[in-house]
């Protein structure tokens, strides 16, 4: 029986689900490093959530004191590395390219047993950061600790990032170690805006919580001994929300950067006709009409605010079946 996106076995994740919330606190003791492993179980997990109708928000937090994940594992970077001819720009270029179509004909095997096994990975990760990107869930992270390096470039990627106020930080420390970054440069420039985002990688330290929110970088701090009730909160919220709705409002938000804006209003407008035939909405305007009858003609998000905000003027999920949009 499949029990689900709650029911993998993941080496560095432990997963729990209540209600249509699932938290995937990162263990991987005693650093939280992010590593191979744990790239191949956030790809599993993101692929998981993708297709369980059952998960309307996933929350993300660091299991380890201190820790949420706190940049990517170096050594095994470097012994991979180290003794590797210099190659240019054209060829490394050349050789993702020739990854990304044998993956596309199914040949992961093959590049997995070869010496471009390293290179799969790095696809495979940008792939799962897109599908975060794409996902009908809303993705949290609840960063409880150090949050630097491919850790942070992966939570840019996430929906939202709450912050607690004390023991966590972030980082960008690759320029410091001659590296760029590998998954995330261009969506934090996104965020928080090229130059303070060059900045961060140039200081190389790790920037306080309060920094973190004074950039844009997280979207509040809160105490520590409240970070995780608050997120769990915020998700029982945004989980209540139709998942096939939430994955193309998300998409015209993510495609904004990359499309023209004559394409992404025709995509806003192609979404609405699509959700105003759908039998969810029909539902939820049909409550929202039934509730505003014998008011005075006020809105009902003002009036009786609370179950549209809670999610609770009526279950928009039991409705949701088929694949996501693409």
């Amino acid at each position: 029986m499949d029990s689900g996106a709650a029911g993998l076995e993941l080496s560095t994740l432990r997963l729990e689900q209540s209600g249509r919330v699932l938290t995937a606190r990162v263990d991987a003791p005693p650093f939280n490093y992010l590593t191979s492993a744990m790239q191949r179980d956030f790809v599993r997990l993101v692929e998981a959530v993708e297709h369980d109708d059952s998960v309307g928000a996933v929350v993300v937090t660091g299991a380890r004191p201190g820790r949420f994940i706190t940049h990517a594992e170096i050594a095994p970077i470097f012994s991979h590395a180290d003794g590797m001819p210099e190659i240019s720009h054209t060829v490394a270029q050349n050789l993702f390219r020739s990854v990304r179509a044998m993956t596309g004909w199914a040949g992961e095997r093959l590049i997995a047993r070869s010496s471009l096994s390293g290179l799969l990975s790095i696809t495979q990760f940008h792939e799962m950061a897109l599908r975060v990107m794409y996902s009908p869930a809303v993705w949290i992270a609840a960063v409880n600790g150090l949050c630097g390096g491919g850790g942070l470039e992966m939570s840019v990627f996430f929906d939202m990032r709450v912050s607690a106020d004390r023991d966590a930080g972030f980082g960008l420390p690759e320029l410091s170690l001659g590296l760029n970054t590998a998954l995330g440069g261009q969506r934090l420039a996104h965020l928080v805006g090229p130059s303070q985002a060059l900045e961060m990688m140039l200081e190389a330290r790790f920037y306080s919580p309060q920094e973190a929110l004074e950039l844009g970088l997280v979207n509040r701090v809160v105490p520590a001994e409240e970070l995780l009730d608050t997120v769990q909160r915020m998700a029982e919220r945004y989980a209540s929300r139709p998942r096939k709705m939430v994955a193309r409002q998300k998409r015209i938000f993510n495609d904004a950067y990359s499309v023209s804006a004559r394409a992404s209003l025709n995509q806003e407008a192609v979404a609405a006709l699509t959700n105003l035939s759908s039998p969810t909405t029909q539902a939820a305007m049909r409550r929202w009409v039934q509730m505003q009858e014998g008011t005075d003609g006020d809105s009902v998000f003002l009036t009786q605010p609370e179950p549209w905000i809670e999610g609770t003027a009526l279950d928009m999920n039991v409705t949701v079946r088929g694949p996501e949009p693409s």
